[in-house]
């Protein structure tokens, strides 16, 4: 499985709704606990600046995230992570906090996974209607049941909550939501 293709295209849609946040929207509070559009974004953007030197072997680059250049920071740092993502980076081990070491094809499904949902978390709390990629999301969700059951990974404070019944009839992208813990609230309509 090219988990690099697949992450560019959950990167490049992630990318096309930080780059329709309009000015007075950093502030929304998400699905992601306590978090906002904003922390989303920085998280977002702080990984992809992280990784990018893991897997480089670079210093750490770090850009602006004032609200006015949160859009143009993520759209660097996620060019400058698939570009530190080759075959020399699927090779190494990196740590990777709460999921401990892990090898980089691992990391890297780990960091696919997270872009992909937290573009549904951006798009909830702008009160879009989100377009789930079916094939990525199947791919999420195959990568994301595999994540172990306890904490520090799940669970209240953890990385992801504990899963939800999906709604009857839900897709690959509302099933990989449920599964780490979001309900799928209705979608206000401006």
């Amino acid at each position: 499985m090219d988990f690099l293709a697949l992450t560019t295209r959950a990167h490049r849609a992630a990318g096309e709704t930080i780059a329709g946040i309009g000015t007075d929207d950093w502030g929304r509070s998400t699905p992601c606990a306590e978090w906002t559009i904003r922390d989303v974004v920085k998280h977002l953007i702080d990984n992809n600046e992280h990784r990018a030197a893991q897997a480089s072997g670079s210093p750490r680059k770090t850009r602006p995230t004032s609200d006015g250049e949160l859009a143009r920071s993520y759209e660097e740092s996620s060019a400058e992570f698939l570009e530190a993502f080759d075959t020399q980076a699927l090779e190494k081990t990196f740590d990777f906090g709460t999921f401990g070491p892990l090898p980089g094809k691992n990391a890297l499904a780990v960091l696919f996974v997270d872009n992909l949902v937290h573009g549904w978390d951006l798009d909830a709390a702008l009160g879009r209607e989100h377009r789930w990629d079916d094939e990525l999301a199947t791919v999420a969700m195959r990568v994301a049941s595999s994540y172990p059951d306890v904490m520090p990974v799940r669970g209240p404070g953890g990385a992801f909550d504990n899963a939800v019944e999906a709604p009857p009839g839900a897709g690959p992208g509302e099933r990989l939501i449920a599964l780490l813990g979001r309900s799928i609230p209705p979608i206000p309509r401006r």
